[in-house]
């Protein structure tokens, strides 16, 4: 439900700004609002402008936690850790005490990054020594020679050749030259020339459109087998330390992650009371604050301030005008099993203040929609565990942990329409005479299926036009609830009139029906023109959409249902067991997909298009993050 909201003014003195602002972020209810600057430079209230030494405040902990966050960046955070509580007055000594943390950290990572990309240089090089091997040797060794490693895209493989022919230019035939496909793309070569030209072929090579790998100065002075050793000694020992620096780096994120978002929340909190001033304004001796608060809380807070302050600040409340009802933000407040279900609001923009929270509806018939269209005991059942493994790997994140919650609620719903239609795992369990369908057997009744969703749909669309007149009755608007009174009897007259041509209800209701649609129709075109019969046709077509909740059901007890006779035309009962579990579990994929994505969409565009008014602006309370 949408909650009342109070519009509120705090005023105190200049000297209890900074201890007000730490009660209302400790309070965590004021949705803090911007006071206009006055017109008249003159005013009573001006803007309350932002000392130096809080400027200067504000930007030290502005750097303070861009440390922090390139620290956590820097470790790996935790399976598991506890957010510790940092005082705003120990903000500073943990910034201190973190100094050589950072040193630390920054070093091993540098030093990780450093032995990872040399095991992967150390690889490369031993497969052009390696393969350069055969001509080193008849060159004895590497001390007298350079050597070049380069690569040369496939597509020129033209270049070789010219190198060789320049080379031998050079040097006098005095070179080895080695080529040798890398990959797909690349060829490698490798050069062996006496030190001397080393200036001559640089100078060749600098003008190719090749990319040159060189031998690192520390193998240059080494012969082949020393520089192969050598290397190989270190890709030996590499792993084993890049194993202990991320020990190190592991030990220190246990100890500290905590300790370090603890710090960056606290951080966070003093930025956040810094600009907060922002939003006051001032008079010559006094700061003036204001506000939206839920009606429920208002009391309370004021109660706090009259404890902390007694009569030196005064926490009244303002009368709303007319021009500021849209602006007053929406906190929507639900409970228990209705809770959950706030999260299909999040893909919406939030109503306004004063129209219907949707939640409690969508609590409702989000289940009956979804137990209707899966309708299996079996399937219910698993994703009923599915659902209780989510909650639990997802606690402490809310969407995730409400979807979670929600299927458990749609899970249950499956389960009892499954015993409704007598399905477990398809026909599985009418094949084995465990279960009978008590009201009736979807595949085998479609009809009688279709006449029920579309009689739901009915409902349903009815009841967001009814809710919708109800809102506009509330509100004063008597326009716009007339519009919607000439729009619900446009649509009952004509399924009135449906009924007696098919035989539902007496031909006495031909006569009433016809005259209350022609009068209805005229009224609904009068008030909302052309657009007015338009949408009597739209939510013709609202109720038609409802049949998806017998085709998506009827198409997921058809599969499970292949399921089981693929598994038993196997002559093998492991493989028919297989077989069939695969198909099975294809099928609990899709009936949790489907059937929430079938009954969002009912919701949303169905349902909420009869009564939702979005736009309006979240209630976002000033409090500790």
């Amino acid at each position: 439900m949408i909650e009342e909201m109070s519009k509120v003014q705090i005023i105190g003195p200049k000297g209890c700004l900074d201890e007000c602002i730490k009660v209302l972020h400790a309070a965590a209810v004021l949705h803090i609002e911007t006071i206009p600057a006055p017109a008249d430079i003159e005013s009573f209230l001006q803007k309350l402008p932002m000392e130096k030494e809080k400027m200067l405040q504000k930007e030290t902990l502005e750097k303070g936690a861009e440390r922090l966050r390139n620290l956590t960046h820097l470790l790996k955070e935790p399976g598991s850790f506890k957010t510790a509580r940092i005082a705003p007055e120990e903000i500073n000594g943990y910034l201190e005490e973190i100094k050589p943390l950072e040193g630390t950290v920054k070093s091993l990572r540098a030093e990780k990054d450093d032995l990872s990309e040399e095991i992967v240089s150390i690889g490369r090089y031993e497969r052009l020594l390696h393969g350069f091997a055969p001509i080193v040797s008849r060159l004895g060794g590497l001390k007298n020679f350079d050597i070049v490693g380069l690569t040369v895209e496939k597509t020129r493989e033209d270049i070789p050749g010219l190198i060789d022919s320049e080379i031998k230019k050079i040097t006098g035939g005095n070179y080895q030259i080695y080529v040798k496909d890398l990959d797909e793309k690349d060829i490698g070569i490798v050069l062996a020339y006496e030190r001397k030209y080393d200036s001559m072929v640089r100078y060749l090579l600098s003008g190719k459109s090749i990319s040159e790998v060189r031998l690192p100065d520390e193998y240059s002075s080494l012969s082949l087998v020393e520089a192969l050793k050598l290397m190989g000694r270190k890709k030996a020992a590499i792993p084993a330390r890049v194993n202990e620096v991320e020990r190190e780096l592991q030990g220190i994120s246990y100890e500290w992650y905590g300790k370090l978002a603890g710090l960056l929340k606290a951080i966070y909190d003093a930025i956040d009371e810094i600009g907060v001033i922002m939003y006051a304004a001032q008079s010559r001796f006094t700061f003036v604050i204001e506000g939206w608060v839920p009606v429920k809380m208002l009391e309370l807070l004021k109660e706090k301030f009259k404890a902390l302050f007694d009569d030196r600040v005064l926490v009244r409340e303002l009368e709303i005008k007319d021009t500021e009802v849209d602006l007053i933000p929406v906190h929507i407040k639900n409970y228990g099993i209705f809770k959950p279900f706030e999260v299909f609001l999040s893909a919406l923009p939030p109503p306004r203040y004063g129209s219907v929270d949707p939640t409690p509806y969508v609590a409702v018939f989000f289940p009956i929609f979804f137990g209707l269209i899966v309708g299996d005991i079996g399937y219910g059942a698993v994703i009923f565990l599915i659902s209780l493994y989510l909650r639990r790997r997802f606690r402490g994140k809310e969407t995730l942990s409400s979807i979670a919650s929600v299927l458990s609620v749609s899970s249950v719903s499956a389960i009892i329409f499954g015993f409704l239609f007598g399905e477990f795992f398809g026909d599985l369990g009418t094949r084995f005479g465990l279960i009978h369908p008590v009201l009736f057997h979807r595949t085998e009744a479609l009809k009688t299926t279709m006449v029920l969703t579309i009689g739901i749909g009915i409902g349903h669309v009815l009841l967001g036009i009814i809710i919708g007149i109800v809102n506009q009755l509330s509100r004063g608007r008597r326009k716009e609830a007339g519009a919607k009174i000439a729009y619900l009897t446009v649509i009952v007259s004509f399924l009135f009139i449906l009924a007696v041509m098919f035989n539902f209800l007496p031909r006495d209701f031909l006569t009433p029906g016809v005259a209350a649609l022609a009068v209805s129709f005229i009224v609904l075109t009068v008030l909302e023109g052309v657009l007015g019969p338009l949408e009597f046709l739209k939510a013709l077509g609202n109720i038609l959409s409802y049949v998806r909740i017998m085709a998506v059901g009827t198409a997921s007890v058809v599969m499970a249902t292949v399921a089981n006779r693929i598994g038993g035309l196997s002559e093998d009962l492991i493989v028919g067991i297989i077989a069939a579990g695969v198909i099975h579990a294809l099928n609990v994929v899709l009936s949790v997909l489907s059937p929430s994505i079938q009954s969002m969409r009912l919701h949303y565009v169905e349902f909420f298009s009869k009564f939702y008014e979005g736009g309006g602006r979240k209630y976002t309370p000033f409090k500790k993050r």
